[in-house]
């Protein structure tokens, strides 16, 4: 380290030890890629438990190379984890947790609440002009409001394309997240969204839990505990996204691994019983809907046990003795010819061939009104979703005339 380094870096230490007035406890960070001075900060990992704010906020000011000012709060102890994201990510999201808001002035953070920076720190505010393609000005005007976003509205009604806002840093933030949002061409007309609200988990915790089970949001907007969603190819199946968001938002989801398995023999609602029987402590595997039929099973476990949770699923999802099983009777006038459709329709669904899905002769005896069972050679995995699928198509039409 060079003379010129290490003064810098004592003149930092003694700066922040009169901003926060006592000398500060520094969490442990991991710096993973970029410089030590680079305004962001480059990628870390910090794991703090019980740590105070303050000391949190002087770790993460000596890595992204700035003075971080805390306003007048009262001391709080916070638990935090990330893993490689920017200082400065890490402190937009203490912030955010904390319901605190943050100014920036060349080499200076003020960080408090965003009532007492705007009464403190006006001058500071910032005026921003934002351009509109498609949604005109007072309907986002009337959006900002409606959803609570602290900020001041500066409109020109001669340019209804055009919006000018005052405000924090973050509010600003939050303005251009929901602008790139619902400014599009199919909100022309109707300026629809969704709300996915949560109690333990982050909306960003959320946003990441979803992508992972194949539901990949591209419009939305972070606003503390809600999410807001402007995907409106998810409308028509907002339901079970709700479901499975509300199943998800538990204590354990924010630390314990979250995975999808994919299943060959045995479906996910099968699945999910069985892995149930084996007790694990913290286990819980999750469907989507038709888990009759789905081959996918969502499962959230400790890390520590994810091996032994994978391993259990291989060991349920085993190819088993093929066995003889009827599944559908048909009785009456073109009864084999229903069952021959209906054969065909079924291998297509389940993926069973055709040469193991058997037609019976006629066992009534009457060729007038004759009667034909199906009957399949397979799994009692695959029998049994079979039969599942022809209770969802309303079974067999007995049609006896």
């Amino acid at each position: 380290m060079s003379k010129k380094t290490a003064t810098f870096l004592i003149a930092l230490l003694v700066a922040l030890i009169l901003i926060f007035g006592a000398t500060p406890a520094f969490p442990t960070i991991t710096a993973t890629g970029g410089y030590l001075f680079g305004g962001d900060g480059g990628k870390i990992s910090m794991d703090v438990r019980d740590a105070d704010l303050r000391d949190i906020l002087s770790a993460l000011a000596v890595t992204m190379g700035v003075n971080i000012i805390l306003l007048e709060t009262k001391p709080e102890k916070i638990d935090f984890k990330v893993e490689n994201i920017t200082a400065r990510q890490a402190l937009e999201l203490i912030v955010q947790q904390q319901g605190l808001a943050y100014l920036q002035n060349g080499n200076t953070i003020v960080v408090g609440e965003p009532g007492k920076l705007k009464d403190d720190f006006f001058n500071q505010m910032i005026l921003v002009k934002f351009d509109l393609f498609y949604i005109p000005s007072h309907e986002i005007s009337e959006l900002l409001s409606e959803l609570g976003i602290e900020q001041d509205n500066i409109l020109v009604y001669t340019n209804p394309r055009a919006i000018w806002v005052q405000g924090t840093a973050q509010s600003l933030q939050k303005v251009q997240q929901l602008i790139n949002a619902v400014d599009t061409e199919e909100n022309r007309l109707s300026l629809d969204y969704k709300i996915l609200a949560t109690t333990h988990i982050s909306t960003g915790r959320v946003v990441e839990l979803l992508e992972r089970v194949g539901i990949e949001l591209e419009r939305y907007v972070e606003l503390d505990n809600r999410l807001l969603v402007f995907d409106r190819e998810l409308f028509p199946h907002w339901e079970p996204v709700q479901e499975l968001v509300r199943q998800l938002d538990g204590p354990a989801a924010n630390e314990q691994k979250v995975f999808i398995y994919h299943l060959k023999n045995i479906v996910a609602g099968d699945a999910a019983e069985r892995l149930d029987e084996f007790g694990f402590d913290g286990v819980k595997g999750l469907t989507y809907n038709y888990d009759r039929f789905s081959k996918e099973l969502l499962v959230i476990c400790p890390p520590s046990l994810e091996v032994r949770v994978r391993s259990a699923l291989v060991s349920l999802d085993q190819t088993r003795q093929k066995t003889k099983v009827p599944v559908l009777t048909e009785s009456g006038e073109k009864a084999r010819n229903r069952v021959h459709a209906m054969r065909d329709l079924l291998s297509e669904l389940s993926g069973v061939s055709i040469s193991d899905m058997h037609i019976s002769r006629n066992l009534s005896g009457d060729s007038k009104n004759p009667k034909y069972v199906l009957w399949v050679e397979e799994t009692p995995d695959k029998a049994q979703l079979i039969k599942d699928l022809i209770d969802e198509m309303g079974g067999g039409a007995d049609d006896s005339t």
